[in-house]
């Protein structure tokens, strides 16, 4: 019984105690919801109800999302997706481009020199030497005069070079050093343009001596010789040697240029004026150097004009050529006042009278001295012939100075300074005028060429001489030219050399 009463009570408790604590649940719901406010009397029903104040802004930082910062949002959403970006690719870098191929060293080297021949003036005022253009060949040892394979004719001599005169850094490292190097050429122009070089070798103490002239050496040009020689009227007055210039190698440095020919530069023609060694030269000779005083009548350059009988030829010669050229044309002409009858008669009468004196001179040893009565004639008749000279004298006495230049010694030393100096220019590497330097392709050895060849990418240029009437080169205007490998030239295979044309 006691056990009951003690269940009974303790579920009463607990019933109790439920019902308490729901009690307190509905008590805490009801303070939670919002009470229903009390509508306030007004005065006046149709008045208005004020708009309830806003609530005031939180101090903090927001976690809603501003009207502004929604639209911006918005905005952004509706724009296109940009495309992915892709860094550029970097450029490549340019192949390097492929090296010209290069020369072997002598081929280079020779494009940046030149051993140039300057010639000595005036010639018989030149230091001994064994080098020279033209004349008669002296050499070492046992060398011979050469002959064409073709003909069996003898060649023409045109050069020897000393070569223990050449600057060492001159030669490439392949051109000998001792002996002499001489060049001869079918001047008759036969068969093949037959030519030979020759490397006479000699040492210290090789004797040296002069080849004889073969008698069978048939006359330089052959049917052209009247083209070449002043004095020559046909070809039977030429000759069968070339005048002798004394020469000296010089080493010449040239600018560097990207085409393998000769360098056309002022760089050149400087390099050329100051390997000359002479910067002004006295100028050429014009027709009024001849008139006197007054400007009347003819005078000679100087007193002793002839001096020869060879230069006698060479005025006569060159009357008679420009006779000729008067009676068949009017340009340029002498006699432009007189009337065709009068003109034909007074050209005709200075030609028969030229050729007269030209025979006589032809006669006479060429390099005689001519005695002063002799001399005052000849200028005496050459003065009533005035109109025809003018054409002829500068050209003539050019040529009559530089023949004695180079034949006869004794005879030039007595020309005076000044007459001397007149013909210098045709003789130098390069000479100042008052629009330049002029400074034409010399002659020269392991140098640059003049114009192209497809040797130039194999062989070396041996020796290059241009046309120069001073020293009785006619090459047709041009250049002849002779090349040689590096190899067959430090072998010396001199028989190897080819030549060529400009």
């Amino acid at each position: 019984m006691l056990a009951l009463v003690a269940i009974s009570a303790i579920f009463l408790t607990s019933a109790l105690g439920l019902i308490g604590l729901l009690v307190y649940w509905l008590r805490q719901r009801a303070l939670q919801e919002p009470k229903p406010k009390k509508a306030k009397r007004r005065k006046d029903a149709a008045e208005p109800e004020p708009e309830p104040e806003p609530l005031p802004l939180k101090t903090g930082r927001s976690r809603l999302i501003s009207a502004a910062s929604l639209a911006e949002a918005e905005a952004a959403n509706a724009r296109p997706e940009p495309e992915p970006f892709e860094p550029e690719p970097e450029p490549a870098e340019p192949e390097p481009e492929a090296p010209a191929p290069s020369l072997p060293t002598p081929l280079a080297a020779a494009r940046q020199q030149a051993l140039v021949l300057r010639q000595h003036f005036p010639p018989h005022r030149a230091p001994e030497g064994r080098s020279w253009l033209g004349g008669t060949p002296v050499l070492p040892g046992a060398a011979e005069w050469p002959v064409g394979p073709a003909t069996g004719k003898p060649l023409h001599f045109l050069l020897q070079l000393d070569l223990a005169e050449v600057p060492d850094a001159a030669g490439l490292g392949l051109l000998p050093t001792e002996g002499a190097l001489a060049l001869f050429l079918d001047l008759d122009w036969g068969p093949g343009e037959a030519f030979r070089v020759i490397h006479a070798q000699g040492y210290a103490g090789t004797p040296w001596h002069a080849l004889e002239v073969p008698p069978t050496l048939a006359m330089a040009y052959g049917d052209e010789a009247t083209l070449v020689w002043p004095w020559a009227l046909t070809p039977e007055h030429g000759t069968q040697l070339l005048p002798r210039w004394p020469i000296a190698p010089r080493l010449v440095t040239l600018p560097e240029t990207e085409t393998p020919g000769w360098p056309h530069s002022a760089d050149t023609a400087r390099a050329l004026l100051a390997a000359q060694g002479v910067d002004e030269l006295a100028p050429p000779l014009t027709p009024a150097d001849f008139h006197g005083a007054d400007g009347q009548g003819l005078e000679p350059l100087w007193y002793g004009y002839p001096q020869d009988w060879i230069s006698v030829q060479i005025v006569c010669a060159a009357l008679v050529r420009e006779a000729d050229r008067a009676a068949r044309t009017v340009l340029d002409d002498p006699y432009p006042a007189l009337d065709a009858e009068e003109r034909t008669a007074q050209i005709k009468a200075a030609r028969e009278e030229a050729q007269a004196w030209f025979d006589h001179a032809l006669n006479n040893p060429a390099l005689t001295p001519l005695a002063p009565p002799v001399r005052k004639a000849f200028w005496d008749w050459l003065s009533t012939h005035r109109a025809l000279a003018e054409h002829v004298m500068p050209a003539a006495v050019e040529a009559a100075i530089e023949t004695t230049l180079h034949a006869s010694p004794a005879e030039a030393a007595k020309f005076p300074e000044e007459v001397t100096a007149r013909v210098a220019y045709r003789h130098a590497l390069a000479r100042r005028t008052p629009e330049g330097v002029i400074a034409p392709p010399p002659a020269r050895l392991l140098a640059p060429a003049s114009g192209t060849s497809e040797l130039a990418a194999t062989h070396l240029l041996l020796l290059e001489l241009p046309n120069n009437p001073a020293l009785g080169h006619h090459f047709g205007g041009g250049a002849l030219q002779w090349w040689i490998t590096p190899e067959d030239l430090a072998d010396r295979r001199f028989d190897a050399v080819v030549m060529t044309r400009t």
